[in-house]
């Protein structure tokens, strides 16, 4: 077997993975056409990731972890209020600058169909990334209710209404128009505040 070239690298792989998986899904992605673009030989690709399945289940999770990472990292404050604002500026701005791999890889439907693709211990620890998510979503929306500053009926159901908005940004948005990718996210925090009954959102934001 061919030895691997050390200016490839894993990240190199899937990162080129990524968009090959973009442009022509799983099925239509073969190990022989990564190594192509990647300048290497199947063989040595094979050093790398011992299948298509381990490469495909690799940038899943790269790309939900990048996620949580810029989400995660945005949340700064306690107070439900700001820390909703937080996640959901965050997640917007997400998924306009990454708008290709939010396409393939939301947390709602195209995720879930290409998790049938991979064996069920790999596509439960992409989940697990998922839930981690939501977890956080539903404790600011819970304490927010606790403290009096929201008001809505049922934390599961406003959860993901608020995840699917996000989620699908990139969906509408246009970067020729009027609104900038900061505008979009600043609108959609207002939008959210409203779907959960916050009272004075404007006036307690995180600049403020």
């Amino acid at each position: 077997m061919s030895r691997p070239d050390e200016a490839v690298g894993r990240d190199k792989v899937l990162r080129t993975a990524l968009q090959l998986f973009l442009q022509h899904g799983y099925a239509g992605t073969s190990m022989k056409a990564i190594a192509t673009e990647l300048g290497i030989s199947a063989p040595a690709l094979y050093w790398y990731f011992p299948s298509k399945e381990e490469i495909f289940a690799s940038v899943l999770e790269m790309a939900l972890a990048d996620f949580w990472s810029a989400v995660k990292g945005s949340l700064t404050e306690d107070d439900p209020l700001v820390r909703l604002r937080q996640m959901v500026h965050a997640h917007v701005v997400w998924q306009l600058q990454q708008s290709d791999v939010a396409r393939a890889f939301d947390v709602n439907a195209g995720m879930r169909q290409l998790l049938r693709e991979l064996p069920e211990e790999r596509a439960e620890a992409i989940i697990a990334m998922e839930r981690e998510y939501i977890t956080e979503l539903r404790g600011i929306l819970e304490e927010g209710r606790r403290r009096g500053q929201f008001v809505f009926d049922d934390v599961k159901v406003t959860g993901f209404a608020i995840i699917t908005m996000c989620e699908y940004v990139h969906t509408w948005f246009n970067p020729g128009l009027e609104k900038t990718v900061e505008g979009v996210a600043a609108h959609y925090e207002e939008l959210v505040l409203a779907m959960v009954g916050a009272d004075g959102g404007r006036r307690t934001s995180a600049g403020d």
